[in-house]
C-alpha cells in the first residue's frame, strides 16, 4: 500500500493570524506603556487586560508558525508514514504511533477526520468527501499498530 495524501493550507489564513496577533500585541504594548508612564487611572485592571491581550496575540503568532499551519503531504506505506511539511520531512514507523482514531464529523458521511498521535506530535487529517480513503488508511494503520491489552 502506497497512498500519498496532501492537505493544503491557505497562505492568507497564516498571514491573517499573524497580522491579528501582531495587532493584539501592539495594543497590549501601548496599554503597558500607559501603565509604566503612570497615565492610567486603573493600572491593575489594565495590567490584566495587557496580559490577556498579549497572551492571545502571542498564541496567534505562535500557532501560525507551526508545521500544521502549512501544506502537509502524508505518504502511507507498509513501512510507516512519511510526513512532508514546510520545515522538512519526518518518518514514523508503526511502533512510533500511539493511537489512531477516525471521526465522522458530518452526519451525511461527507467529512471524515483521522487523528494520529505519535511519540512527539499529534496530527489531525481532514478527508472531505473522501470517506472510503479515510477508512482504508485507518484500517491499514490500525492493523499495524500495537494495542495495549486491558485486563
Amino acid at each position: 500500500m502506497n497512498i500519498k495524501y496532501s492537505v493544503p493550507r491557505k497562505k492568507y489564513n497564516r498571514i491573517a493570524y499573524r497580522i491579528g496577533g501582531l495587532i493584539f500585541l501592539t495594543i497590549a504594548l501601548f496599554q503597558a506603556i500607559t501603565i509604566v508612564s503612570g497615565n492610567n487611572p486603573r493600572p491593575r485592571l489594565t495590567a490584566i487586560f495587557v496580559f490577556i491581550l498579549g497572551g492571545y496575540g502571542m498564541y496567534l503568532v505562535y500557532f501560525s508558525l507551526k508545521k500544521q499551519a502549512f501544506d502537509i503531504t502524508y505518504t502511507f506505506t507498509d513501512e510507516g508514514i512519511d510526513i512532508t511539511h514546510h520545515y522538512g520531512e519526518i518518518h514514523y514507523d508503526f511502533e512510533d504511533i500511539e493511537f489512531v482514531t477516525m471521526v465522522i464529523a458530518d452526519e451525511a458521511l461527507t467529512y471524515y477526520v483521522l487523528n494520529l498521535k505519535t511519540n512527539k506530535d499529534r496530527y489531525t487529517i481532514p478527508f472531505p468527501y473522501k470517506g472510503e480513503l479515510c477508512e482504508r488508511i485507518y484500517n491499514h494503520i490500525d492493523s499495524r499498530i500495537k494495542h495495549d491489552e486491558e485486563n
